[in-house]
C-alpha cells in the first residue's frame, strides 16, 4: 500500500510517496523540479525510519516532511503494538473467565448436592436424590459455562480485511470473465492497483504462480477480463515479462536471491570493480556456490540498492520499471 505526504513550501510543493513491500521500500520524491525514485532493500536489521534517514539527508528533505513521516511511522508502530495489547487482554480475560467458570460450576454442583441431601434427609430416598441433584448441578454448571464462553469469545460479525480479500478472491475465481487483449502496461497498472488494495501483510507475489505466470483470475475484476496471452512476473523485483521473455523472470528471481545473499555476507556487490555496466559477475557467484549454474540472461546491478535488471544501463528507462 502506498502512502502519500505533501508539504506546501511556498514557491513549490514537496511530495513524498512511500511503499513498503516485502523485499524493499519504494520511495518517489519530488520537490520543485527535483525528482528522485529509489528502492531500498529491506532486512530485519533496521527499522523503517533508519532506512529512510539516509535518503532524507541525501536529498535534503524538509524538516516538516521528516516530522510528518516520522509521526506516521511512530503511529504505525503503535498500531502494531496493539496486537500485543490484544493478546495480553485476551490472556487476562481468559484467566479471569477460567476462574469464574470454575467457581460457577463448583457453586452450582455444591448447591444442587446440598439440595439433594436436604430432600433425601426429609423424604428418605438417600442417596438417590443426592446423586441425581449432583448430576443436574454438573449439567447446569456446564451449560452456564458454555453460555459464558459464547458471550465473551464469539466471533465478530464483521470479518477482517484478510477474510474480505479471501472472499473476493473466491468470487473472482467462480465468475466467468471475457477474454480480452491487454498490453503489458495495462497489466502493470492492474498489478499496482491490486497491490494497493491488499490487506496488511499480504504482498503482490500472491498472484504469481510457480512458473512465474500471473494468475489473472485475481486481476480480472480490475482488467475487466482474462488476457488472451500470459504475462510473467519476478517475485523478487516485481518486473513484468511477456511470453517470449518468460525465462527471464525465473532467472531474475534466482540471481536476485544470490546477489542479496552475497551482499549480506560480503558487504559488496558481485561485479567487477570498474565495470561501467555493473554486470552481475556470475563467476564470483558460482565460485562461492551462490549460484548452481550461470543463467542465459545477463543481469545488471542497478543503483537502486542492489536490485538487478536485465536491461543495459545506457538503455534502461525508469518508466519501464514495474515499481
Amino acid at each position: 500500500m502506498r502512502h502519500q505526504f505533501t508539504k506546501d513550501l511556498g514557491r513549490f510543493t514537496e511530495n513524498l510517496e512511500l511503499g513498503f513491500e516485502e523485499k524493499f521500500i519504494y520511495i518517489h520524491y519530488t520537490k520543485g523540479k527535483i525528482e528522485k525514485t529509489a528502492c531500498i532493500i529491506r532486512n530485519n536489521e533496521k527499522t523503517k525510519s533508519e532506512y529512510l534517514e539516509s535518503f532524507f539527508e541525501e536529498n535534503k528533505v524538509s524538516d516538516d516532511m521528516k516530522k510528518e513521516v516520522r509521526k506516521f511511522l511512530d503511529n504505525e508502530d503503535n498500531f502494531n503494538n496493539q496486537h500485543w495489547n490484544e493478546f495480553t487482554n485476551f490472556l487476562m480475560k481468559t484467566l479471569s473467565l477460567n476462574m469464574v467458570f470454575g467457581l460457577t460450576i463448583a457453586l452450582t454442583v455444591f448447591g444442587f448436592y446440598k439440595l439433594g441431601s436436604f430432600l433425601d434427609a426429609n423424604y428418605g430416598f438417600y442417596p438417590w436424590l443426592t446423586v441425581i441433584s449432583t448430576f443436574v448441578g454438573i449439567g447446569i454448571g456446564g451449560l452456564t459455562g458454555y453460555v459464558m464462553v459464547q458471550k465473551y469469545f464469539k466471533k465478530p460479525s464483521k470479518e477482517t480485511s484478510g477474510n474480505d480479500y479471501e472472499i473476493q478472491r473466491k468470487q473472482n475465481e467462480s465468475t466467468e470473465y471475457p477474454i480480452i487483449d491487454v498490453t503489458i502496461d495495462q497489466v502493470r497498472k492492474a498489478v499496482r492497483q491490486f497491490s494497493d488494495n491488499l490487506p496488511k501483510g499480504v504482498y503482490r507475489t500472491i498472484i504469481v504462480q510457480d512458473d512465474n505466470s500471473i494468475d489473472f483470475k485475481q486481476l480480472a475484476n480490475i482488467l475487466g477480463g482474462i488476457p488472451t496471452k500470459n504475462y510473467y512476473m519476478s517475485k523478487e523485483t516485481y518486473d513484468l515479462f511477456e511470453e517470449k521473455d518468460k525465462n527471464i523472470a525465473a532467472e531474475m528471481d534466482m540471481v536476485q536471491k544470490a546477489v542479496d545473499l552475497y551482499v549480506k555476507e560480503r558487504k559488496e556487490y558481485p561485479m567487477l570493480r570498474f565495470d561501467p555496466n555493473r554486470r552481475v559477475n556470475y563467476y564470483q557467484l558460482l565460485q562461492e556456490n551462490y549460484l548452481k549454474y550461470a543463467p542465459e540472461t545477463q543481469f545488471y546491478i542497478t543503483e537502486l540498492d542492489g536490485l538487478i535488471t536485465h536491461i543495459k544501463p545506457n538503455k534502461r528507462k525508469m518508466e519501464n520499471s514495474s515499481h
